[in-house]
């Protein structure tokens, strides 16, 4: 019997009858919608299309399959070689070469008489053979009435000479038509892709075109390691080369021998060396262009085991782009990475520890304070029901970790915008779409990692510690309050303040220490806790600068920035915020309060050089604001006032109680809980 697994969480359900493409394994391999005894219009989504599963293959193999963190870091995790594959192929140049030949066959073919004898109607016979008259007078049947001297017929043996158009010679000719059109179409369509991912290169190398200098940069600079210089024209080149052929190919369609040779007549791969297609010197080239079809453009027949191994291989590959983007997300971000088991320890200064692994299922596990699952579906949703994948979505939601769904191919358009496109992840699961072919993918993941690193690896703010009995520190200090027990610190101290705390707190140490000695002495009782009490502010001190250090450190320009620690009003520091401004690029970035739930989060206001409020109102809801900004962000600016407010990422919701695009969006989500 078949065991089922759930690839989201190992567990073994019951027969899946509905479901997303590539949830599940059957007896630990990968399948999608074509598993014996599922009805695949029960399943969501569909198995990827050649060209995106060939890409994430051929990507796999250029990192190896053995892959460190650094052999994906120092990847680019797109298509490869498309300078290559913009270039003519080897089946391309054949056409190009021999095509004028295949023309020439079809319009003037090569044909045989066929003659046959049949007795026919007289007005219709055209020519009788000598032994005509013999059968006339054996055929009384065929006789119209007889009189003394003959016989007048009604039907006569005749002698019918026809074309022969169904040669074997032909045959071949009129199926390679057909094959070399559908080798075209896929080769055109792979073109296309490379053409828009040029075009979309292109666009976003200038401001005008709504997006970030900086993301324009970093998107060139990623792509200048992927194509050459000559890659347009080349392209353009081979497009216009294989278009011209397409359009030739399909006027064959209605020449003569195209039409008389069936539709159904099929010729085995290896052709049989007649004296047509040996000594004439048309037909001679079209089995020259039928051998490079077979050698360079014909996929063989698959066997089931056959099939069954390719999809392990494309799935297994779909994983590892995913694994992919990640680490490259976390190195867009700053992130450094170690071995550690089966698995990565990853840090940054300023945050806390993030660890990374892989399971056998091929589920990413990002742990830190909070858990983020990462589940590879090598499906593309693209046709969908919108309804029932939304469903679906929402079976996956889980209290206690959140979830993403990387699935192939472009945003689903859910009614809920935020768990399509992977804003707000919480306790619930969101949809992530990528492809190799999507020249964004990794904008965007970084974009998700730095969403969830905000809320699951950010140390708390502010540093906060209860110690009693602590001396009172006179004077005032922006940077710390003491209050009764409790003791915040608000922000890293510089090194004249970490010295002045130190300075105090040894003088104060060496009072009690002295007042302690000679309590002894004297053989009177002394508190212990003031001493211990300095101990703890000493350890805290130089935890509070570690932990807080680095919030003044520009998150776009590297820069050194101003902060401003906004204490808040109660004793603990609970509602205290920071915002920090960066001289050098007039970024801003720090800490807001949501007034709707009271949560506070990290939000990045940078200058991206264009005119922000325009590009909100012209771009998508979907593609908001990652197609104008990419990464530099840290909340989602409200698309109505994007200079100056976020959206909360445990709500939904902006500060301005009027902004309909962001109450709409807050009210879909509502509804879909």
């Amino acid at each position: 019997m078949t065991r089922f697994v759930a690839r989201i969480d190992g567990t073994e359900p019951p027969f899946p009858m509905s479901g997303i493409c590539d949830a599940w394994l059957a007896d630990g391999l990968r399948f999608g919608a074509e598993f014996a005894g599922l009805d695949p219009n029960a399943v969501l989504g569909r198995w990827p299309g050649e060209l995106e599963t060939d890409a994430v293959v051929r990507l796999a193999e250029a990192v190896g399959e053995s892959a460190s963190w650094d052999a994906y870091a120092n990847t680019p995790p797109v298509v490869q070689k498309l300078a290559e594959r913009a270039r003519p192929q080897p089946l391309d140049l054949e056409i190009a070469r021999h095509l004028q030949h295949l023309q020439h066959v079809c319009h003037q073919p090569r044909l045989h008489l066929r003659v046959e004898e049949e007795r026919l109607p007289v007005s219709r016979a055209r020519r009788t053979p000598v032994r005509a008259v013999a059968e006339l007078v054996s055929h009384p049947g065929d006789w119209e009435h007889r009189t003394l001297r003959s016989i007048q017929p009604s039907r006569v043996l005749a002698r019918q000479i026809e074309d022969e158009w169904n040669l074997y010679e032909n045959r071949v000719a009129v199926r390679l038509v057909d094959h070399l059109l559908a080798y075209l179409a896929k080769r055109l369509e792979e073109l296309r892709k490379i053409k828009e991912i040029l075009e979309a290169s292109r666009d976003y190398g200038e401001e005008i075109r709504g997006t970030s200098f900086r993301r324009a940069h970093r998107i060139s600079e990623l792509w200048s390691t992927t194509l050459e210089s000559k890659t347009e024209e080349e392209l353009a080149r081979t497009m216009r080369h294989l278009e011209r052929a397409q359009r030739d190919l399909q006027t064959l369609l209605d020449a003569p021998l195209y039409l008389h040779v069936p539709r159904r007549e099929a010729v085995a791969l290896a052709l049989k060396p007649t004296n047509i297609l040996v000594n004439d010197p048309n037909y001679r080239k079209v089995a020259a262009l039928w051998r490079a079809w077979v050698k360079f453009g014909h996929k063989h027949h698959e066997t089931v085991a056959q099939s069954a191994k390719r999809l392990q291989r494309e799935a297994a590959a779909w994983d590892r782009f995913v694994l992919h983007l990640v680490v490259r997300g976390f190195k867009a971000l700053g992130w450094s990475a170690s071995m550690d088991g089966n698995g990565w320890e990853l840090r940054k200064s300023g945050w806390l520890p993030v660890r990374a692994e892989v399971d056998s299922r091929g589920l990413v596990r990002l742990t830190g304070d909070r858990v983020l699952r990462l589940l590879p579906l090598c499906a593309d949703l693209t046709t969908a029901d919108v309804a029932a994948t939304l469903a679906q979505l929402e079976a996956l939601d889980d209290e206690r970790n959140a979830v993403v769904v990387v699935h192939v191919g472009r945003p689903v358009a859910l009614v809920d915008t935020d768990r399509a496109s992977g804003w707000r992840i919480g306790h619930r699961a969101v949809l992530f779409a990528c492809s190799p072919w999507g020249i964004d993918s990794e904008e965007r993941m970084a974009r998700l990692l730095h969403g969830w690193l905000g809320r699951a690896a950010v140390p708390g703010y502010p540093a906060a510690k209860t110690v009693r009995a602590l001396p009172e520190w006179p004077g005032r200090r922006d940077w710390l309050r003491h209050g009764g027990d409790c003791l915040v610190v608000f922000r890293a101290p510089n090194d004249r303040e970490l010295e002045e705390a130190r300075a105090w707190s040894a003088a104060k140490a060496k009072e009690l220490d002295a007042n302690a000695q000679r309590a002894r002495a004297a053989r009177q009782a002394f508190a212990l806790a003031p001493r211990e009490a300095i101990t703890a502010f000493q350890a805290f001190i130089e935890d509070a600068r570690h932990r807080l250090s680095g919030l003044d450190v520009c998150p776009i320009c590297g820069g050194q920035g101003l902060l401003e620690a906004r204490s808040g009003q109660r004793p603990n520091g609970s509602d205290a915020t920071w915002w920090a401004t960066c001289p050098g690029c007039e970024s801003e970035w720090g800490t807001r309060p949501c007034a709707a739930c009271g949560c506070r989060y990290r939000a990045l206001k940078g200058q991206p050089g264009l005119d922000v409020e325009a590009a909100a109102h012209t771009t998508p809801a979907l593609e908001w604001p990652d197609r104008v900004l990419g990464l530099d962000v840290w909340a989602q600016p409200c698309a109505e006032r994007p200079l100056d407010q976020f959206r909360c990422p445990e709500c939904g919701r902006c500060p301005s109680a009027a902004c309909a695009r962001c109450s709409s969006r807050s009210g879909e989500t509502e509804g879909a809980r």
